[in-house]
């Protein structure tokens, strides 16, 4: 009985916060188009991408899952997503000069689930 108390009023407030917020959201939204804000938002999504990908990994890797490669292939893909996103702002030398950097420390993820696992 207790629950249904505090319950309500907290639902109840649920429903007047979200809309406020949301139209807050709305009005401080981005005015502004440019390559750069379009890298930006597409890095914020890959990154996030990534770090997923990253996670599941390591935890098949770890588990001894047979769709760890599987979902290495996906963190490998991940990486080479990124490449057109740099090269729309820095060439096609750039983008290849980040997948150069930033694919080979895909290989770290599989490495410390397996050194985890075995206690190194």
């Amino acid at each position: 009985m207790k629950m249904k108390k505090w319950l309500t009023p907290v639902l109840g407030l649920a429903l007047i916060v979200s809309p406020v917020t949301g139209a807050y959201a709305a009005e401080t939204a981005p005015t502004v188009k440019t390559p750069a804000s379009d890298l930006r938002a597409t890095f914020d999504y890959l990154l996030s991408e990534h770090y997923a990908l990253a996670v599941d990994t390591m935890i098949k890797t770890y588990d001894g899952n047979k769709a760890a490669p599987e979902a290495a292939k996906a963190l490998d893909q991940n990486a080479k997503d990124m490449e057109p996103a740099i090269a729309s702002i820095y060439g096609e030398e750039g983008g290849k000069q980040f997948e150069a950097i930033f694919a080979p420390h895909n290989a770290a993820t599989d490495d410390y689930a397996k050194a985890v696992k075995d206690g190194d």
